[in-house]
């Protein structure tokens, strides 16, 4: 059987076995799922690119934790996330410098729309509380059942629900707020 026919478990057995070309598949098979979930929760393709080499550094590293309690994807995603956060919180740590900081465009086309409506996005999201960040994440972009999810984070179904409800309803108003650029409006200058 070739290796890319391999359920993932199969594939993470392998490669606690020894077999590296089981976990290069593994990365193959999980490597755009993990840097787009980076993209969302980092908010650019750089930082991405760093959370996602270093989910899957995480994956070496701590690939016995495995349980098998759930699919092995969604432990996948759960590392991705997990690692998101710690990179974010190392980073709010340290102090920004002024230069890094963006300056305001004068006029905005519809790709600057996109840009700064993902950068509002990303920020919102960052702004969630952990549990319904990580709530939102799995079911909105993950595409996770709600029982699946409940299971992942070992938490009733109906607070899935209310986390997920609740995160919507803090990230809609954050994105509402008054004094935030509308992406269709020029800034003014």
């Amino acid at each position: 059987m070739a290796l890319d026919e391999l359920s993932d478990e199969q594939l993470l057995e392998g490669f606690q076995e020894g077999r590296q070309a089981c976990f290069e598949v593994l990365v193959k098979r999980h490597e755009d799922r993990i840097f787009a979930l980076g993209l969302r929760m980092m908010g650019n393709r750089a930082d991405a690119l760093e959370a996602s080499q270093e989910t899957f550094l995480n994956l070496l590293r701590r690939s016995g934790s495995f349980k098998g309690t759930a699919s092995f994807g969604t432990w996948l995603y759960r590392v991705g996330m997990n690692t998101c956060y710690d990179i974010l919180r190392k980073r709010s740590r340290l102090p920004v410098p002024e230069e890094t900081l963006p300056e305001e465009p004068t006029r905005q086309t519809s790709i600057e729309d996109t840009i700064a409506l993902r950068a509002d996005l990303a920020r919102a999201l960052r702004s969630l509380p952990d549990d319904y960040r990580e709530a939102v994440l799995l079911h909105d972009v993950g595409g996770y059942p709600y029982e699946e999810i409940a299971h992942q984070t070992d938490v009733p179904i109906g607070t899935v629900k209310s986390r997920i409800s609740r995160g919507r309803r803090l990230l809609a108003a954050h994105l509402e707020q008054p004094g935030r650029a509308s992406p269709s409006k020029p800034h003014a200058s």
